[in-house]
């Protein structure tokens, strides 16, 4: 009989206890009443969820190839190395530590000849590992018999037309499923493929391509597909380190100086508190002219204020009911001090907030504006995403400035499942920091060349 989780648990030292509470401390809130409750709760949704979100990309590629390869009494070790070697002969080494660390979570557990992973895995998880689809046995049962028979399965391959191929390979590289054009004749590309097996009608306009098919043209690239067992590469212009620190310290000055213009700006004139909570988009403009900077730094310079309890609420009506944005009592003792104390109370402030101003102006999930202030742009783990971005950068030399790509590239690699609801925003922020590039040069340009 094969070992439960339970008993799996059991059998963990004190310390093998500690370091999976330290990596999943919602186990523990509240706390268990015993193991068995403990092993409930580590196979819960929410915290297995929890627990991928914070595993980089490689460890969940080796993930899905248990998920790949499982059956009910488990999985041997050297069948994963076996699997996951054969795809781009990635080092046994670094596989075994990507499963050392899902066996750390507790995503994974019992012996080196009979790994199981947690009951959950495969309902919070795509439910094509790997990119796979499902086997052709499950979908169709002609599908199944053409997967069977190797012969007539490479014959019907060779014989589609070059756009159904296409379809083919971009099905193959994940994910196994697509949509069709209601009314798609026969003589389409998918009709075609359809028509011979080669795709599986799932629905009124959906098909899957059987994961038998998908592996035989995965033969080249390895079941598996690329696996990216090293985080990307980030790319650095190096700069004398000396220039890189009086840039920085003028920068410094100038975040310093733009925060105390708005908040005197504030000052002199509070804005109001919508009902809804924020800011409004009329005194963020108000705002951002006194400042002489664009909307997306102002809202990021009052979210930073705000976060360091310069900027506050007072109520100036009569029955407590006008709330208006205002400097707070701390702001005066603030800007008593020196500049390196200023700068550091909003740095400190800006790395702690849970907050991302990126999102102001964006459209929340009733498509309404997400206003400078309001609770919509709350992000817990807003924080940890700017400590490794300061993480990657300090890797670099110094004064080296790193590729924005390459770091947006590392960040997604490093937890690609938290970055997948953010990607598009953080894609639109690169687009904006582009801009913003674009006309800095130019000023400096025009500076340089009046005459241009």
């Amino acid at each position: 009989m094969g070992t439960t989780l339970a008993d799996h648990l059991r059998s963990l030292p004190d310390d093998g206890l500690g370091a999976l509470i330290g990596l999943r401390p919602d186990l523990v809130v509240p706390v268990p009443a015993d193991l068995s409750a403990l092993a409930v709760r580590v196979q819960s949704r929410l915290s297995v969820a929890r627990a991928l979100d914070g595993l980089d990309q490689f460890t969940l590629e080796v993930l899905d190839a248990l998920r790949l390869i499982s059956t009910p009494d488990g999985v041997s070790v050297d069948a994963l190395l076996a699997l996951t070697t054969a795809t781009g002969g990635v080092d046994p080494a670094t596989v075994r530590r990507a499963l050392d660390l899902l066996r750390a979570h507790v995503l994974v557990y019992g012996e080196d000849s009979a790994l199981h992973l947690v009951a959950t895995i495969d309902e919070v998880c795509s439910p094509y590992p790997a990119g796979l689809g499902r086997p052709a046995a499950e979908l169709d049962a002609e599908a199944a018999a053409l997967a069977a028979d190797p012969a007539r399965l490479r014959r019907t391959l060779l014989s589609a037309p070059p756009a159904a191929r296409a379809v083919l390979d971009r099905l193959a590289a994940g994910p196994p499923v697509g949509s069709v054009r209601a009314g798609a004749g026969d003589d389409s590309p998918v009709g075609w493929l359809v028509t011979h097996r080669l795709l599986v009608p799932t629905g009124d306009t959906e098909v899957e391509l059987p994961r038998e098919i998908g592996l035989l043209l995965r033969r080249d690239a390895g079941a598996l597909g690329a696996l990216h067992p090293e985080p990307p590469e980030v790319r650095a212009v190096p700069h004398d380190p000396r220039t890189a620190d009086a840039t920085a310290s003028g920068q410094a000055m100038e975040v310093v100086r733009h925060a105390e213009t708005l908040l005197e700006a504030l000052a002199a004139e509070p804005a109001a508190v919508l009902r809804s909570g924020g800011l409004g988009v009329r005194e963020l403009r108000r705002l951002a002219r006194t400042a002489s900077v664009d909307e997306p730094a102002a809202a990021l310079l009052l979210e930073i204020s705000f976060a360091a309890g310069l900027l506050g609420t007072a109520d100036t009506g009569e029955r407590g009911l006008d709330a208006h944005f205002l400097p707070a009592t701390p702001y005066d003792t603030w800007r008593s001090g020196s500049l390196a104390q200023r700068w550091a109370v909003l740095a400190r402030a800006w790395l702690a907030m849970t907050r991302e101003p990126r999102l102001v102006g964006e459209r929340d999930e009733r498509d309404r504006p997400v206003n400078a202030l309001a609770t919509e742009a709350e992000r817990a783990g807003a924080p940890g995403i700017r400590r490794a971005v300061l993480g990657i950068v300090t890797d670099l030399p110094p004064g080296a400035s790193p590729d924005v790509d390459d770091v947006l590239s590392r960040l997604i690699w490093a937890a690609p499942r938290r970055a997948r609801g953010r990607q598009a925003g953080i894609f639109d922020q690169r687009a904006r920091y582009d801009r913003r590039q674009d006309r800095f040069e130019d000023k400096v340009i025009a500076r340089a060349h009046p005459g241009r």
